[in-house]
């Protein structure tokens, strides 16, 4: 089934593609992802967006990544649109979505979470590692020490 991953951007690379990695190795591999950036990120986003299109042609697919820019990092009602819409357009596509609310502030992962469960995302992933292992690329983590949290099937 196809999937559409939404996430936002963070300044820490590893909180971004770290997930989205251990979605892939269990089989969640999205053919689209949308990227939630601000201006704070306009650098960092740069270099996310070929590393997001890297990771899924590993699975042999070629995703389509979009990044949805906000005015500023507060605009709490975007963030909203943002995820509510992602899950609707999925809705309507008939196609699976996954919401990674690993990276970002805490407000816009506090927001992604809500989101996700109220909108029944298929899935709403939080990539939760042992302290040791934070900026660390997933591939060199210990398996032991990272646990892909699907807070989707828990309610």
């Amino acid at each position: 089934m196809s999937v559409i991953w939404l996430t936002n951007a963070s300044p820490t690379i590893e909180a971004v593609v770290n997930p989205l990695i251990a979605a892939c190795d269990e089989g969640v591999i999205p053919e689209e992802i949308r990227m939630l950036s601000n201006p704070g990120l306009v650098e960092t986003t740069k270099y996310l967006v070929p590393l997001l299109e890297d990771i899924v042609a590993a699975y042999d697919v070629s995703p389509t990544v979009t990044v949805h820019e906000l005015e500023s990092e507060t605009q709490y009602r975007q963030i909203m649109s943002f995820y509510i819409d992602g899950i609707s357009d999925a809705r309507a596509q008939s196609v699976s979505v996954a919401v990674n609310f690993t990276p970002g502030r805490k407000f816009m992962s506090a927001i992604a979470f809500q989101v996700g469960l109220q909108y029944e995302a298929d899935h709403v992933y939080y990539l939760h590692l042992q302290s040791v292992d934070h900026g660390r690329c997933y591939p060199d983590i210990p398996r032991t020490n990272a646990e892909l949290v699907d807070f989707a099937e828990m309610v």
